[in-house]
């Protein structure tokens, strides 16, 4: 019961600025293209270049970096506490947590998305929380929408014939994902990385993909009261009569002994947190309640 009482008051002071970031919404985002240079000129808790940026990706464009760049025009301290996106798929990442930005002080917020197996035009969003309210920071992709700009084809879905050669591999060999030409979107985007940019690169390209198969299931549905034991058994040994491929390096997998417990670490502690804030917002955006009126589960 302890433990809930942090949490709690946690998402009651976010559903302060919950209204604020749906008008903000509401508003609508003019976009910056992506590597175009501009002073912080937008007000939203910084100042910031832009709160959308844009980009239309080439043919062989996998992870499009993004850089927010924002200034605290204020005479306080503001603190950056959490940064969470809408899609495993995207990541925005804080040097630290907290972030403590002085009077006057500048700074910049990188977003990378992960497009791989993605056609048209795909837009994520990024929640900044701060001490002095949240920012919505949105990322668009344009994908094979433009082929007179890339060069190239434009890129397509896997045809259900495909989806279901796979499927047959599969159930044949559940590592298989870590095999051959698999390896390009499944093994060489989690190298070094851990936490929540590992569950982007290692989970979330399945576990949150709009079309995932039947079977694959939507993490967060399952996340509460999920203990270490259960994710690291997952993760580490998969488990006997699923189609879920073993992560650890025993079994052919790509990730080593830190990078699994990092990703348990991340599931058990900031993966529920993140899903309950945005909840939260999504719940106190439909209903225009005041803070303390919703109930927290």
């Amino acid at each position: 019961m302890n433990n809930m009482k942090p949490i709690n008051a946690f998402l009651i002071s976010l559903l302060a600025w919950a209204l604020p970031f749906c008008n903000a919404i509401a508003a609508g985002v003019k976009f910056l293209e992506k590597g175009e240079k501009k002073e912080p000129s937008i007000e939203k808790v910084f100042m910031w270049d832009s709160l959308g940026k844009r980009y239309q990706s080439k043919p062989d464009d996998l992870d499009i970096a993004f850089e927010f760049h924002f200034q605290n025009h204020t005479t306080k301290e503001i603190r950056i506490t959490q940064a969470f996106s809408s899609c495993g798929c995207t990541v925005a990442t804080l040097p630290k947590k907290p972030w403590i930005i002085k009077p006057g002080e500048k700074g910049s917020i990188p977003i990378t998305m992960d497009v791989r197996g993605k056609v048209g035009i795909i837009e994520k969003d990024s929640t900044i929380v701060t001490s002095s309210g949240t920012v919505v920071l949105t990322t668009k992709v344009a994908i094979g929408a433009d082929t007179s700009t890339t060069g190239g084809a434009p890129r397509r879905e896997r045809s259900a014939e495909e989806r279901a050669a796979n499927l047959k591999v599969a159930a044949q060999n559940r590592q298989a994902v870590f095999q051959n030409n698999c390896v390009e979107c499944h093994v060489k985007p989690t190298v070094g990385k851990r936490g929540r940019q590992l569950y982007a690169t290692a989970c979330g390209i399945c576990h949150d993909a709009k079309n995932r198969a039947p079977f694959v299931t939507e993490l967060r549905a399952i996340a509460k009261g999920k203990d270490r034991a259960y994710w690291d058994q997952w993760i580490r040994d998969s488990k006997p009569g699923t189609l879920m491929p073993a992560f650890g390096k025993k079994h052919g997998g790509p990730l080593d002994e830190s990078q699994i417990k990092s990703l348990v670490v991340y599931l058990t502690r900031i993966f529920p947190r993140e899903l309950k804030t945005k909840q939260a917002i999504e719940a106190a955006s439909k209903t225009g309640a005041k803070p303390g009126e919703l109930p927290l589960k």
